[in-house]
């Protein structure tokens, strides 16, 4: 029988004087993997695990039309093989481990190893833990990484990937190639009704090899260590199979393989896989009109006024409605105090509420009149109400304008100018010219290369010289400033800037997007959020074609954050009882492996309808729904009095407490759903 064929793709199992072997490849091309079945398989009895093969008794092997199997015995375990390609011209590797003997097996670990070798000048992907072994990560603390010596090592639980796969990308000669592992994963539910995967990763041997065990887990090359929380680790005895006799542990492998066009791009054959292998649909427990009208219960509750103090509270002042903290008002990252601002307008325009309207001028009127540093054009962070103190972020014990806080702010600032003005609402002559001043700071306050820094001192001078994509935001603000003042040469200068961040980033991802979360110095999706909105804006002003290609590549990046999937929950907890479904729910960074609600839902979903390119707004509409689950509809509901409120954070995997979520409620968790749904509301 011949080999395996489907599209460009070829696979076959064959005998050969050193045993079955499997062979991967392109029809008449290259050979891209060639290895021993033997050497592919790993099986070990006893704790700590071991990365060893098999023994194995007696290969047998059957090729028919469609379909090629092997297997052989070890020890104990008769093992089967089956390869067959799908519809979409990706293999199907399934394999079985049966249990021949007469007695129960414990400890157990199997599994596949795809060993390519010393692949030359690679990238690993490992959707939402590993993006080229995370260069940006701070070197102190522990996140998860494989490492370039022999003996490194990540491999994690199944339900701790958005998108269950790994992809790898190297060079080969002139030309590039790429191989993605998904797994179909299957969940194990025990008689105390505890849930239990598979498990993925990659482990450093010669080079790069992807693992697919059967839970066992790894972190830093030390065997059965699980990741905890933020940079914390802990020993676990948990991922190991018990087999009785007969009994059989299966997996479901698909592979995917062929030539890399764009150096550092491959992690886009993971968010094609994914959409191609799970197309399981998400969930919605509200519709949009109720999520806003839920979420606008929440932003009223945050609302202060007392004189000329005006704005939004990060926390809630109810007892027991989320943590109890000194009232202050926060501009950008965890606040979001303009974008409150922008949503209450945005209510009282459509609703004819004056209060909402005048509310929104308040709390412009107080910022502006309020934050400014001894640096023009530099303005404080946040407002500690008790107090009267105007504030900032600190670092090395002195205080930091964050970038990132401070291009959110001033990208809110213009989108409500320019909400006043679409509406004929009178724009206050100091808005635009606080955009004028911040727009020439930004001009002036750069790092050598070019990019912003993480943040500023206040006499305006770098609190840091790390190379981070931290000051994405003060691109995008400074191109919506840019429109709301009608100034080329700012829309010209902004572009430039744009360009820097792509050629740091987004042309090779040899350094992807990184450092824009405040807690977390790591590579992390908000990062990426704001690439991607930049690039959206240009696209949005332009129609360029380039700059569709920047939001398309973004849009993928993003895209790996995204679960396609819906891990099952231990019986007992809230998610399992509330019949959460995690599809469409992003992740937070390699450090926080946790769910949030931080997304450009409206953006991507515009993109998708403006482009032509409609398996983004498909995305971004299961996204939307997705989000609207937690989200407190009466009182006691997830454990706020208040309806509207909902938790920063969602436990999906063993990252915190699996199957919770947790109340702690940042106004940044009513501020962007609100704000996405509304626009999306306003667009039809």
């Amino acid at each position: 029988m011949p080999a395996l064929t489907s599209g460009p793709r070829q696979a076959e199992l064959r005998r050969t004087p050193d045993g079955v072997v499997l062979h991967l490849g392109l029809v008449a091309g290259p050979v891209y993997l060639e290895r021993p079945v033997a050497d592919l398989l790993t099986y070990s009895i006893g704790r700590p695990w071991q990365v060893a093969a098999p023994d194995p008794d007696g290969f047998w092997i059957s090729r028919r039309p469609g379909e090629h199997r092997a297997g052989c015995r070890t020890g104990p375990l008769a093992v089967e093989f089956r390869l067959a390609f799908d519809e979409g011209d990706r293999l199907r590797l399934d394999l079985s481990w049966r249990n021949t003997s007469r007695r129960r097996l414990a400890d157990l670990a199997v599994g596949v190893l795809l060993d390519l070798g010393r692949v030359k000048d690679s990238q690993l992907t490992v959707p939402g833990l590993i993006y080229n072994d995370n260069p940006s990560a701070d070197p102190a603390r522990p996140v998860p990484r494989v490492g370039h010596t022999p003996g490194g090592g990540f491999v994690a639980e199944e339900d701790r990937l958005p998108i269950p796969g790994v992809n790898l990308e190297w060079r080969e000669g002139r030309d590039r190639r790429q191989l993605s592992v998904f797994s179909r994963p299957q969940a194990r539910r025990s008689a105390d009704g505890q849930v239990r995967y598979g498990s993925l990763g990659v482990i450093r041997q010669d080079g790069p090899v992807v693992a697919a065990l059967s839970g066992v887990l790894m972190f830093d090359g030390k065997q059965d260590v699980r990741y905890v929380s933020k940079a914390a680790t802990e020993a676990t005895d948990d991922g190991y199979l018990t087999l009785r006799p007969g009994e059989v542990y299966t997996q479901q492998l698909v592979l995917d393989w062929g030539p890399q066009r764009i150096r550092g791009h491959a992690f886009r054959e993971l968010v094609a896989g994914g959409r191609a292998l799970f197309a399981e649909p998400g969930a919605s427990a509200l519709t949009t009109a109720e999520l806003v009208a839920l979420k606008t219960v929440a932003l009223d509750n945050r609302w202060y006024q007392a004189g000329t103090v005006a704005g939004y509270t990060k926390f809630s002042e109810i007892p027991g409605n989320g943590p109890r903290k000194t009232a202050h008002f926060l501009y950008g990252w965890t606040g979001q105090g303009l974008k409150l601002a922008w949503c209450d307008a945005q209510l009282g325009f459509t609703a004819g509420d004056r209060l909402r309207i005048d509310r929104c001028r308040a709390a412009v009127e107080f910022y502006l009149g309020g934050s400014s540093t001894p640096t023009p054009g530099l303005r404080h962070n946040a407002y500690q109400v008790t107090t009267r103190r105007w504030t900032s972020f600190r670092t090395g014990s002195r205080p930091m304008i964050a970038s990132r806080a401070y291009g959110e702010t001033l990208s809110d600032l213009a989108d409500i100018v320019a909400l006043f003005r679409r509406h004929g609402e009178p724009v206050p002559p100091s808005w635009p010219a606080a955009l004028t001043e911040a727009a020439a700071f930004l001009r002036r306050s750069q790092l050598p290369d070019g990019t912003f820094p993480i943040g500023w001192r206040l006499d305006g001078t770098p609190a840091s010289t790390a190379i981070s994509a931290a000051g994405l935001p003060c691109v995008l603000a400074a191109l919506k400033t840019a429109d709301v003042l009608d100034a080329d040469d700012l829309l010209a200068e902004a572009t430039t800037w744009m360009s820097r961040y792509h050629d740091q980033h987004a042309r090779t991802f040899d350094r992807p997007f990184a450092r824009s979360t405040l807690d977390a110095a790591c590579e992390d999706k908000e990062a990426g959020m704001y690439y991607f909105m930049a690039a959206y804006e240009l696209f949005r002003r332009t129609g360029d074609p380039l700059y569709a290609s920047w939001c398309e590549v973004a849009a993928d990046w993003l895209l790996t954050w995204v679960y396609v999937w819906s891990p099952e929950q231990d019986e007992g907890t809230p998610l399992h009882r509330s019949g959460f479904n995690a599809i469409g729910w992003p992740s937070v960074s390699v450090q926080n492996h946790h769910l949030d609600v931080f997304f450009p839902t409206y953006e991507l979903l515009s993109f998708g309808l403006l482009s032509g390119r409609p398996h983004y707004a498909d995305a971004a509409r299961t996204t939307l729904h997705a989000l609207t689950q937690g989200v407190a509809v009466s009182p006691g509901d997830w454990d706020f009095p208040l309806p509207g409120e909902q938790g920063e954070a969602v436990f999906q995997t063993y990252w915190q407490r699996r199957g919770h979520t947790n109340t702690w409620n940042p106004s940044w968790v009513i501020a962007v759903p609100l704000a996405n749904a509304l626009r999306i509301q306003a667009d039809g």
